[in-house]
């Protein structure tokens, strides 16, 4: 059973170490830059990838053939599958976890992204409401994917631009989309999907495909952090998506707005 990857890290917008995840066996180098080009690769053009467009792509002193058997040995380890016999390759859930656990380097934001949540938390708020509005706000509109926020206790849940997951072309099954987004809509759904962790908030959580337990999110990605009104009252915040995400800008991004909404809530309650 995969596992969801776990990162956390004192510098907004980055992680320092992988927490809770699956072992896998080691690859060997030429293994790893194969599947890193692959995974990145589909995750800008959203077409499965061929061993020729593989080899050319960096200087790997490797020909077309040796990329092709690389490729079908990452296939048969269950990292990488194929639509067809014909087609390139794709990354399955256990090569994006690989992706997620060992290889991905988390960007940090762009300067003017960065500006602008420092910007939009310097704004005076002075409720709950407040903060946790501006930000699942602010989350949809910088990472452009469907945002969540949990407020504590369950109270309620903010949900905003869920209609971008329609325009996606990655959901090509509306109607696995639509039940997709009806367990979404469900509060109880989400309550258990972004629950806060127990114990210290220190984490950025990605869970992804049959990671989230349900046929109808198999194609989905969420990513998710916890924020602290208090020592005693705790909520979760996150980002919706599909599987072929840019994970290591949106982590960033999920971390940066969870330490600006931490800051945000320190400033309100007066703590340190």
């Amino acid at each position: 059973m995969l596992q969801s990857a776990k990162f956390g890290g004192a510098e907004a917008g980055g992680f320092d170490r992988v927490k809770n995840v699956e072992k896998f066996p080691e690859l060997s180098v030429r293994e790893k830059r194969v599947l890193f080009y692959t995974i990145h690769r589909y995750i800008a053009d959203n077409d499965p990838v061929g061993s020729r467009t593989i080899s050319k792509a960096f200087d790997f002193d490797m020909s077309a053939a040796t990329v092709r058997n690389i490729c079908a040995d990452l296939e048969e380890s269950g990292y990488l599958d194929q639509p067809h016999t014909s087609a390139g390759r794709r990354p399955t859930d256990k090569g994006y976890r690989y992706y997620l656990n060992e290889l991905v380097k988390i960007q940090s934001l762009a300067v003017r992204e960065r500006e602008r949540i420092v910007r939009e938390y310097q704004e005076r708020m002075v409720t709950v409401d407040e903060i946790l509005q501006k930000t699942a706000k602010l989350l949809s509109a910088v990472s452009d994917h469907t945002s969540v926020v949990v407020y504590p206790d369950h109270a309620h849940v903010e949900i905003s631009r869920m209609s971008l997951m329609l325009d996606n072309t990655d959901f090509k099954d509306v109607n696995k989309l639509r039940e997709a987004m009806r367990i979404l809509e469900e509060p109880q759904n989400i309550e258990e999907i972004f629950k806060p962790s127990p114990g210290d908030m220190v984490e950025v959580n990605v869970r992804l495909g049959q990671e989230l337990k349900r046929p109808a999110l198999d194609n989905i990605g969420i990513i998710t952090a916890d924020y602290v009104i208090d020592d005693h009252t705790k909520g979760a915040l996150g980002i919706v998506g599909p599987k072929r995400m840019p994970y290591d800008r949106l982590i960033a991004l999920v971390r940066t707005i969870q330490t600006a909404v931490n800051t945000s809530f320190r400033r309100l309650t007066g703590r340190p």
